[in-house]
């Protein structure tokens, strides 16, 4: 009967994942960050983009303290703390315009996500793992970032209406309300009993092993890097798409309304392309048509002014950019051993985060001289890089 108990206890955690996963979707100011930043926040692009570049930096370097404090004060403190810190973070953001504000938020809203990095995984492992299904942690992670997308579709039209009839500065407020549920939601967790591993000297490892795993085996790394520049340069649309709707006189009413549009398109795209791929003998000729198609979607966007074309072209490059991944798992996986995997991944992420940082300022500089020019770069740049992948058929 204890055992049983027990058992239901822990098996609440997986629910209550949903739920928590589903609040942190409820984004308000996701559909409208762009306006908010440069009508409230009195920011030029330029200084959006130093911001983010200081925020990627700061999870970079918090990733291996947080992962420490994760191990010693338990999972399920540092997942309230995670919440706790972000809605901090929002509150702050909420007080009145000031990039030094600005920069004391960002390194809280960092704290954050570097705390849930890894941290709601290794939880939710240790649950499945007292039940005897550890298996199961893909599909419940799965599940999870369907409630969060699921959440922010919802949440992103909400966030732009927020914005119009009462504040911009209230979408932010709103926010940190979000993220104080999500705070009270994590202290319903059960926290499982684990071993205390150090996850400092295991974080500072990854990248040591990561380095040489990738150095010893050409092919892997003819993978990762072809996936991660391209993927790099196709993300700046998240940062850029709403900068160009305001160019082209799109009220910031349907701002929400065309995020929401994205993640539904990127959640159908998710779920097709991997059932398409199987029945494709060539991955390499479709990782190609996915590249042009995205290439000169970019290079469209920048010679259109035209509402509706400008939206379709947006949800062209969301729709065969955003799940182009996908195309690599099969290759990646199969060059590494499966106890190295992680470290892999681990260590091309840290890379694509670092490159982002670096290149943000530059982003921001071309933005503000042109947005149309940025468009047609970013185009070019990645018909150049497809034009001269090394990436063969034999290697996806």
């Amino acid at each position: 009967m204890q055992l049983e108990a027990n058992n239901r206890k822990f098996k609440s955690n997986i629910y209550k994942s949903y739920i928590f996963h589903f609040i942190l979707g409820i984004h308000t100011v996701r559909g409208i960050f762009i306006p908010y930043f440069t009508i409230w926040g009195q920011l030029t692009f330029f200084e959006i983009m130093l911001l983010q570049s200081y925020f990627t930096f700061m999870v970079f370097l918090l990733e291996i303290p947080s992962g420490a404090i994760a191990d010693y004060i338990g999972r399920k403190p540092a997942l309230s703390l995670s919440a706790l810190s972000v809605a901090f973070a929002a509150i702050l953001y909420s007080i009145f315009p000031s990039f030094l504000l600005f920069i004391f938020a960002e390194t809280f809203w960092a704290l954050g996500l570097a705390l849930m990095s890894g941290t709601e995984e290794a939880f939710l492992y240790n649950t499945l793992r007292k039940l005897g299904k550890e298996d199961e942690l893909p599909k419940i992670l799965a599940r999870n970032r369907t409630m969060n997308l699921i959440a922010l579709t919802l949440s992103a039209p909400i966030g732009s209406i927020i914005a119009v009839f009462i504040s911009y500065q209230f979408s932010m407020t709103c926010l940190a309300f979000v993220y104080m549920g999500a705070f009270i939601a994590s202290l319903t967790f059960k926290e499982p009993k684990y071993k205390n591993h150090n996850k400092s000297e295991r974080y500072l490892s990854i990248i040591k092993d990561g380095f040489r795993e990738l150095k010893r085996n050409k092919i892997l790394r003819i993978l990762c890097f072809d996936r991660l520049f391209i993927n790099v340069l196709i993300f700046f649309l998240f940062w850029t798409y709403q900068p160009y709707l305001q160019e082209i006189n799109v009220h910031i009413l349907f701002f929400g309304l065309i995020n929401s549009m994205m993640n539904i398109i990127d959640a159908i795209f998710i779920n097709l392309i991997p059932k398409f791929s199987k029945r494709i003998k060539s991955k390499i000729k479709l990782l190609i048509l996915f590249n042009l198609i995205t290439g000169f979607s970019y290079i469209f966007l920048g010679l259109t002014t035209n509402i509706f074309l400008g939206i379709v072209v947006i949800l062209i490059i969301v729709a065969f950019g955003y799940p182009r991944y996908l195309l690599f798992i099969n290759g990646i996986n199969s060059q590494v051993e499966s106890e190295n995997r992680a470290t892999v991944l681990s260590t091309i992420n840290m890379f694509g985060s670092l490159i982002q940082a670096i290149i943000y300022p530059f982003i921001g500089i071309i933005v503000m001289w042109n947005i149309f020019a940025f468009f047609i770069i970013i185009g070019i740049l990645i018909i150049i890089l497809t034009i001269f992948t090394r990436v063969k058929n034999d290697y996806l």
